[in-house]
């Protein structure tokens, strides 16, 4: 079968698509994947053919957020992300139009979900989420969630900002008349994310699309014997973001861990790294999760979809900053699953406040739990459940 999968947005968003990419490729599909300028190279690498969209979405975003910063709310967030799509939109539709009829089968992410219906494909697409972008009253099956367990509160903030979410990825009438029919399943691992019922509809959870480590992957050996050399750090990134705000989040928890005498894996970028003592911190770029993470005592991240199946496979306990879209709803379900501390928002971030985040983090019970989590997520394969998911629908 012929299999398009419409990818965007950023690094983090495409390499679970691209881990489904590959297996389906393996069972004998030709698979194709949508990608903007900077991230084509990561198609073709993984033996995908990549369906440019000529443009460089995340250059936009990353001017746009230095100009303006980042909304704090979801609804201007929405709202910022729909100036993102109407930028890409011309090159959206003219790659659109160029693949029309070269696929027999359409998969799209909650991204890109109105796509077919704005360039006329008369296809019946699979919608694969990493979170359900649909209301319900529970606290663990919505991206619109804000608190556990059934509540109206949850109902109530979905149904907010829910019409700036269809304007989203269905600008156009009739992309919104094709996904509701469209079927979906998700993609994340049911530890976090509830399957059953919502929003009317029977949505399933597959597992977390881990991306596959290359034969004989090892970490850069300066990296690997400097980890050798003391006691195991804590792990400190915010995902693909440089903004200042990232690196005020970075800097205060590089000090909150310095005060209690841990040493520190910062990812690089902001230029926060220059200048700190490389006995205690070691900055890194593009290492593999799945070999770094299992070498710390803790990791303190954003919260996004990947880093957070990345963090729970690795069986550490989390500290949870998230500053935008679905973090909110990961960091709050980790916290609800004890491996986590609680919600530590971007704005209300300080160094005494992350120490003390860190702190709850390391407890024996957090660490229990982080573990006994993690031998549950290994038992998942999210990649190869996608696939198959993919090809029921596209066959049924």
């Amino acid at each position: 079968m012929r299999i398009a999968l419409l990818a965007a947005g950023s690094r983090g968003d495409y390499q679970p698509v691209v881990a489904v990419g590959r297996r389906l490729a393996a069972r004998g599909h030709d698979v194709g994947v949508t990608a903007t300028r900077e991230y084509a190279d990561l198609v073709t690498s993984a033996g995908l053919r990549a369906e440019l969209v000529d443009v460089d979405a995340m250059a936009y975003y990353r001017e746009h957020l230095a100009r303006h910063g980042m909304p704090v709310d979801l609804r201007p967030q929405l709202r910022m992300l729909q100036g993102l799509a109407q930028h890409m939109a011309p090159a959206v539709l003219d790659r659109l139009h160029q693949m029309r009829g070269s696929y027999d089968g359409v998969v799209t992410t909650a991204m890109t979900a109105g796509w077919p219906g704005l360039s006329g494909w008369r296809v019946r697409p699979v919608l694969m989420m990493f979170v359900p972008a649909l209301p319900s009253l529970r606290g663990d099956a919505s991206l619109f969630s804000v608190v556990e367990g059934r509540s109206w509160r949850n109902l109530r903030a979905a149904l907010g900002a829910l019409p700036t979410a269809v304007r989203l990825v269905a600008p156009h009438p009739r992309a919104l008349l094709g996904m509701a029919s469209t079927r979906a399943f998700v993609a994340h691992t049911p530890r976090l994310v509830a399957t059953g019922r919502v929003a009317g509809r029977q949505v399933r959870c597959v597992g977390y699309p881990f991306p596959d480590l290359p034969p004989g992957a090892a970490l850069p050996g300066p990296l690997a014997a400097w980890l050798d050399e003391g006691e195991p750090p804590v792990y400190v990134g915010m995902g693909s973001h440089t903004l200042p705000a990232v690196r005020q989040v970075l800097e205060a928890a590089v000090r909150a861990a310095g005060e209690l005498g841990l040493r520190v894996v910062l990812q690089a970028g902001t230029g926060l790294e220059d200048g700190l003592d490389p006995a205690l911190v070691r900055p890194v770029n593009d290492v593999p999760h799945a070999l770094l993470l299992p070498r710390t005592s803790a990791v303190v991240h954003h919260g996004g979809a990947g880093t957070t199946a990345s963090a729970l496979l690795s069986g550490r306990p989390e500290v949870v900053v998230p500053f935008t879209m679905d973090q909110p709803f990961f960091a709050r379900r980790l916290h609800e699953i004890g491996v986590a501390a609680p919600p530590l928002p971007a704005p209300r971030v300080t160094t005494p406040a992350l120490r003390t985040a860190l702190e709850q983090a390391l407890a024996p019970e957090v660490v229990h739990r982080a573990r006994e989590e993690a031998a549950a997520v290994a038992q998942e394969d999210g990649a190869g459940a996608a696939a198959t998911a993919i090809e029921a629908a596209l066959r049924a």
